[in-house]
């Protein structure tokens, strides 16, 4: 092996320890580092959202009234989902179900963009 990849697989050993310290010795300090990621991922999402709102807000006023409601409803979805996930255990049925909704709200709203790609 390279030394590169002993660092690497060093660096990767570190951490597993580091985790699995905390979940023995500080369960309460894990748990509140948890909630502290999730609102963070909460924020940034709802950042990224709005930014591309704003951004593209002169495009999506041409939208029409079914594009619209497709387009905000998959946005409301999205965040709907990404918080009751933070309130459900996530076990491997409902990660999968999480991802197939994050999936199908992000190429809705992708697809709709792209449509209107052509009317400027």
């Amino acid at each position: 092996m390279e030394q590169r990849q002993i660092i690497n697989w060093g660096i990767v050993v570190l951490a597993a320890l580091v985790v699995t310290v905390l979940q023995v010795v500080g369960g309460p300090v894990l748990w509140v580092m948890g909630l502290v990621l999730r609102v963070a991922i909460l924020a940034a999402l709802g950042w990224f959202m709005y930014t591309l709102w704003r951004n593209n807000r002169s495009r999506l006023q041409w939208l029409s009234r079914r594009q619209k409601l497709l387009f905000y409803g998959a946005a409301a979805l999205l965040v709907a989902a990404v918080l009751i996930s933070f309130l459900v255990p996530l076990m491997l049925f409902t990660s999968i179900f999480l991802l197939l909704i994050v999936g199908g709200c992000a190429f809705v709203m992708w697809r709709i963009y792209q449509d209107t790609a052509g009317w400027y």
